[in-house]
Formats: C-alpha cells, sequence, structure tokens
C-alpha cells in the first residue's frame, strides 16, 4: 500500500505546501470522524480538468458503524459516477447528495438541486448519505473530504448526537475555510491524547458551558464539581480554564493535565471554533487518566529498583573481583594464580554488563560499550612488556538483550585471553613484532557473530574441541551451544586475519580464528 505523500506526489498535481496541508487534516481528522458517526474519506483530482480523483485518505469512527470494510485509499473515482466530487471542488460550497447502487441521475426541482450517483463503496448494496465538504486552503478549495453513512445504521437522535453533529458542522466550516487544522498546536507531550468518547464539553464565545457529554460530567465530578455546570465557566467552578485562555488568544489548540491530590489526574485538550478568524467558542475533550498515571508510577518505581538493583550487584561483584586478585597475588602456586585471576576476570566481565543495565531502564545493553571495557580489562591484566601483544576491536553488535549480553561479554572475556595466551606464550621478547588478536563483532537481522582471531603459533595438528578445550573454551560452549543455541568453530586464520606486515612472515600461515555464531530470535513485544 502506497503512502499518503507517494500518492500524493504521484497521483495528483498538488504543491508540497497542499500536500503538508492535506497530511495534518488525515492526522486530525479521527475527532471530526467521531463527531460524524460516519466515514470520512479524502478525494483530490487527478488532472486539472477534475475528471477523475483518487482517495488519498480514509477514516472510521469509533461512534457509528462504518460503511467502507475495505480499505479505499489509492482508488481512483471518475466525476461520472461521482459529479459531486467537481461541483463541490468548484463550487467551494458543502454539497450534499446520496448514492445508489448500479444508477446515476440527476433532478432538479425549483432552485433545489437532488443528485443520486453511483455507489462505489465495495460490498454494500444500499444507500449511501454523503456530505461533501471542499477544503479550504488558502482561499482556494484544494480537495473534498467527504462523509458518507447508511441512513438504516444511525443511531437514535438525541441532546448528545445533535450535539456531536452542531460540532461536527462548525468544524467541517473551518476545514472548507482553511482553519482546521490549525497550523500550530500545544504539543500533547506524554499526555494521552483524549478523544470524543472519552468527554466533550463545548464552551460558547463568553467561555460559558453550553453542552457536557455524561463522561464529561463524571470527569468534572471527580474534579469535584457537584453541581449542574451549564452556563457556567469553568474557572467558576473552581476548575482550571487557563488553556481555553490560551485556546482563544492563540487561535489554536492547547492542553494541560489537571492534577488534583496524589490520585486524580485529567488531561484536557481546547480546541477553539473559528469563524471568520474569530474565536466563537471552543470544545473541550476530556479523559481521566488516574489510572494510567498510576501505572506509569508503578513502572517507574519498577525501572528504578531494576536499576538500583544492578547497581548493586555490579558494586558486589566487583567487590568479589578485587578480592580474588588480592587472593591472587598471595597465591604460591603459579597454576593457582592463574586459576584466580581467571575467575577475577570473568566476574569483571559480569559486573560490566550490570553497570551498563544500572544507567538504562530498559533491559538491554549497548554491547559496543560493553565489548570496548571487556578487551581493555582483559589486555590490561594480560599484556606486558614481556607479553607483547596488540588488541583490535571492530565492528559493531548493537544493543542487545541482557540475557544475551551476559553470556556474550564472557565469552568474549574467554575467547580474549585464550588468545593473549596463545598468541603470545611461545614469543620470545624482541624476536618478532608483538603478536596481533583482532576482534571482529558483526550483527544482521538474525545472527550475531564474533570472530577471535590471533597470530600465534596456531592449535596442534589433531586439535578436538570435545577431547582438548581447556576450562575458558569449556565454558564458552556452554554457553554458545547449551544457553544461547548456537555454533562455535576453530580453524586456521584467512589471508586477511593476518596483519599486512606478517603476510610474507613464517607466522601468516599460523595463528587461530575461533568465530561464534548466535542466533537472535526477535521476542513479540509486551502489550501496554
Amino acid at each position: 500500500m502506497s503512502s499518503f505523500d507517494h500518492l500524493a506526489r504521484t497521483r495528483t498535481q498538488l504543491g508540497e505546501d497542499r500536500i503538508s496541508h492535506l497530511r495534518s487534516l488525515v492526522g486530525a481528522w479521527s475527532l471530526l470522524c467521531d463527531l460524524s458517526y460516519s466515514d470520512l474519506l479524502l478525494y483530490a483530482p487527478t488532472d486539472a480538468d477534475r475528471t477523475a480523483f483518487v482517495t488519498l485518505g480514509h477514516c472510521r469512527s469509533v461512534t457509528g458503524p462504518t460503511v467502507h470494510r475495505g480499505d479505499p485509499v489509492g482508488t481512483s473515482v471518475h466525476t461520472h459516477n461521482r459529479p459531486l466530487l467537481a461541483e463541490a471542488l468548484a463550487a467551494g460550497r458543502r454539497i450534499e447528495g446520496t448514492a445508489v447502487a448500479g444508477q446515476t441521475r440527476r433532478s432538479v426541482a425549483g432552485d433545489d438541486a437532488l443528485v443520486v450517483e453511483t455507489l462505489v463503496a465495495p460490498g454494500f448494496g444500499g444507500r449511501l448519505v454523503g456530505e461533501y465538504v471542499p477544503v479550504g486552503f488558502r482561499g482556494e478549495p484544494i480537495a473534498v473530504m467527504v462523509r458518507e453513512s447508511d441512513p438504516t445504521l444511525m443511531r437514535q437522535v438525541g441532546p448528545l448526537e445533535r450535539a456531536y453533529r452542531m460540532v461536527w458542522q462548525r468544524l467541517s466550516e473551518m476545514v472548507m475555510a482553511g482553519d482546521f487544522p490549525f497550523p500550530s498546536q500545544e504539543g500533547a507531550g506524554e499526555f494521552r491524547e483524549p478523544r470524543v468518547g472519552d468527554g466533550m464539553i463545548l464552551l460558547d464565545r463568553e467561555q460559558r458551558i453550553e453542552f457536557a457529554s455524561p463522561n464529561a460530567m463524571s470527569a468534572l465530578h471527580r474534579l469535584g464539581v457537584a453541581r449542574n455546570p451549564e452556563r457556567h465557566k469553568l474557572s467558576e467552578l473552581g476548575v482550571d480554564d487557563s488553556m481555553v485562555g490560551r485556546a482563544f488568544t492563540s487561535r489554536s489548540g492547547t492542553v494541560d493535565e489537571l492534577v488534583v491530590g496524589d490520585s486524580l489526574n485529567v488531561v484536557v485538550r481546547c480546541l477553539p471554533l473559528l469563524s471568520e478568524g474569530r474565536a466563537t467558542g471552543a470544545l473541550l475533550l476530556i479523559r481521566d487518566i488516574s489510572e494510567l498515571r498510576s501505572r506509569d508510577r508503578l513502572l517507574l518505581s519498577r525501572d528504578v529498583t531494576i536499576r538500583e538493583i544492578n547497581h548493586r550487584v555490579k558494586n558486589n561483584l566487583q567487590t568479589i573481583q578485587a578480592l580474588l586478585r588480592m587472593q591472587a597475588r598471595r597465591a604460591e602456586s603459579a597454576d593457582a594464580k592463574i586459576a584466580i585471576e581467571d575467575s577475577a576476570r570473568r566476574v569483571g566481565a559480569i559486573a560490566i554488563v550490570h553497570e551498563t543495565l544500572s544507567a538504562d531502564a530498559a533491559d538491554v545493553v549497548d554491547f559496543d560499550r560493553v565489548a570496548a571495557k571487556v578487551t581493555r580489562m582483559v589486555e590490561e591484566g594480560s599484556v606486558s612488556p614481556d607479553r607483547p601483544v596488540s588488541i583490535h576491536l571492530k565492528g559493531h553488535l548493537g544493543r542487545l538483550p541482557g540475557e544475551v549480553a551476559m553470556p556474550m561479554a564472557v565469552v568474549l572475556t574467554e575467547l580474549v585471553q585464550n588468545a593473549i595466551d596463545h598468541a603470545a606464550g611461545s614469543e620470545e621478547v624482541g624476536s618478532v613484532p608483538p603478536c596481533r588478536v583482532t576482534v571482529e563483532l558483526e550483527s544482521s537481522a538474525d545472527v550475531l557473530r564474533m570472530r577471535v582471531a590471533d597470530t600465534g603459533p596456531g592449535f596442534t595438528e589433531g586439535f578436538s574441541l570435545d577431547r582438548d578445550a581447556g576450562l575458558g573454551l569449556t565454558i564458552v560452549r556452554t554457553f554458545v551451544v547449551v544457553d544461547l543455541g548456537g555454533s562455535i568453530s576453530i580453524g586456521p586464520p584467512h589471508a586477511e586475519d593476518a596483519p599486512p606486515d606478517t603476510l610474507t612472515d613464517s607466522r601468516a600461515a599460523a595463528g587461530c580464528v575461533v568465530e561464534v555464531t548466535v542466533p537472535l530470535s526477535v521476542r513479540p513485544l509486551p502489550l501496554g
């Protein structure tokens, strides 16, 4: 399905400023749609002669039944079937008509014209009532907004329905004059934007309440209004009406959140009703969001708690790491010292992930930052003048879930440490340039790859991961294969894994490459 901009640019002759105005209308017309109890469609001419129109937009009301079961956006309509489209656009005035399946006729009685158009709504066999409203822009009609409804499905008319229809008429007149949608209005920000069904209040030119829907009455009651609000200003009822004053002054939409005590939150959107550039009233949409705010506070409390837990876990792990390093310095056995230092590095890698999680409310980790810290930690604890090794990190994995980042950090620690041990373990100081360890990270839509290559002596002939793996590679295989469902491979390096200045050296064919591949499963996002 083509986007609105694509349809408007490729199927019409509208300029960018007119397309922008119509885009704003489509973004704001759910209000008009709910007030009209009908479907709204937006038609624009495809040629200068206005013999055909393209459907640029369609909106269904949440207050009434739809008359279009399919999606009409992108379909073409010819004026020999829908003559009122061209007539409304040419005359620049509102026209009402009827669409009937299978026929087109026109009858004139006195000064009143009744047009019966061919029904083009697929899957509908009855009669549709259409109201054609030309969309004005800088004093010129540029498109037609059509309200379509089935009279047999319309709800019984009462005070609420009459108020909705009256506001629809006033807003549609603003559409004709080019006053709606507003060029700019106060953003809702984090507010939950209210809709007509949440509660509607109609104000007159003196900012007094003419009508309040039942849901609006309930919201006012929770704000402390006990008496009948009609013919009173909001300020007279003890309700902050600063957003009304701003709307009348700016001739644009305003929004406020009214807070009463610790448990009541009501958001109010005020839209001025304009006529000839003057505010003749206002429409207030009001919604009680107390329950939503309560959930926000619970979520915020949960996020703060999770961050604090990760921060404390990081502190505890760093304490354990410091204790292990202290014990390693006092160990008399060289093997024991190496084992304790390896354990300290593993704990440090997990601490780095928790440190990253403590800085973000979401349970995701920027693994590129983690990888940089892990390689730096391993390098500082392993490389010395008598073990000349250079470590290079390239590529990206991006943001990963915490349950993936944690084992991947430990895997990276083990592989880099293993590469350093094997790359520098057999070299004599000063005999050759420092050995090189390269860490390459790669991420695609469904797979994560980590390659650690060194230019050391390589592995012995007949090496088996199942038989000859030490503790480090065993940990790697457990995390990758068992926990993450991935795979691990070990082999000699390719030419691109060796540094350019050693390709002619005998060591160019030596070295080792360990590649880890982990599937990145797409988990469904939680609702809400």
